[in-house]
């Protein structure tokens, strides 16, 4: 068998919604060569029995639903890659909108950043080497715990980035410039509704925030200010339609917002909100 034979075997395996480059990317990942070598060897038979067994024991995994991200192990991210595994969630385009405005409120200051609800870092990673920023990533998951640690160990940020377990606050009194999250916030409906290799494979803790969807964000809100510095800025995901209900919250706890981006399907993804200066 070919390369190409193989590719295009693949190929017609796969529903319509998987793309040519997931069966590149398993390729690839199975025979351990680069995308430029695969089109080289594309016409030549296929000689490597071990990567071959492990591409079509990796493509049986994609065609029972679960993610490429978790049968390749790893994830790119605002222009990095990352380990990722069944314990952490899949990192996802919208995020890169909240990292986005945070690096532009950030800009080349030496602040303090709290990321909650860390799970892979793509967030506090991101953060740490585009900025001066020094950052906490809290999570409570221990299996989540060790994929932080080991992207925080593999961009070499072990002195930028203090991981700490913890739910939604670290233990350690202390305020923060800024505070990001990317909670969970989806309602029991949201959760039944989602698509089932979502339900199937991704941790449901991260996911699912209650039967209304914004118990995590409220909960968050409610004692931020008590962890932002004055002037300080909470940044948080949220899902399609919960805008209203989290403005409610920003107000009861004094917090005021001043920004929200739209993701590129035109749904209010990332609300900004800041604390008085004089609190």
């Amino acid at each position: 068998m070919l390369y190409s034979q193989l590719f295009a075997s693949a190929l017609r395996s796969l529903p319509g919604r998987e793309l040519p480059t997931a069966v590149e990317a398993l390729i690839e990942s199975s025979f351990a060569i680069s995308r430029a070598r695969f089109w080289i060897l594309r016409d030549q038979p296929v000689r490597d029995a071990s990567g071959l067994r492990r591409f079509r024991r990796r493509l049986r995994r994609l065609l029972a639903g679960e993610p490429l991200a978790y049968i390749l192990r790893e994830k790119e991210f605002y222009g990095e890659t990352f380990r990722v595994s069944p314990a952490v969630l899949v990192p996802r385009p919208e995020t890169e909108l909240l990292v986005e405005k945070a690096l532009e409120l950030l800009g080349r200051e030496a602040l303090t950043v709290l990321d909650i609800g860390s799970g892979s870092g793509a967030i506090a990673v991101v953060l740490a080497l585009r900025s001066r920023a020094a950052l906490t990533a809290l999570e409570r998951s221990r299996p989540a715990l060790a994929v932080l640690r080991r992207n925080v160990a593999r961009f070499g940020l072990q002195e930028r980035v203090r991981v700490t377990a913890g739910d939604l606050f670290p233990r350690r009194r202390g305020r923060f410039r800024m505070i990001v999250a990317n909670p969970p916030y989806l309602s029991r409906r949201d959760w039944r509704r989602a698509p089932r290799t979502v339900r199937r494979y991704e941790p449901r803790p991260a996911l699912l925030a209650g039967p209304r969807g914004t118990e995590v964000l409220a909960r968050i809100i409610e004692r931020a200010p008590s962890r932002l510095e004055p002037g300080g800025w909470l940044l948080l995901e949220i899902g399609q339609g919960q805008r209203r209900a989290v403005q409610g919250f920003l107000k009861s706890a004094g917090l005021k917002e001043i920004d929200c981006v739209k993701d590129y399907a035109g749904i209010e993804r990332v609300i900004v909100a800041q604390k008085n200066d004089l609190s």
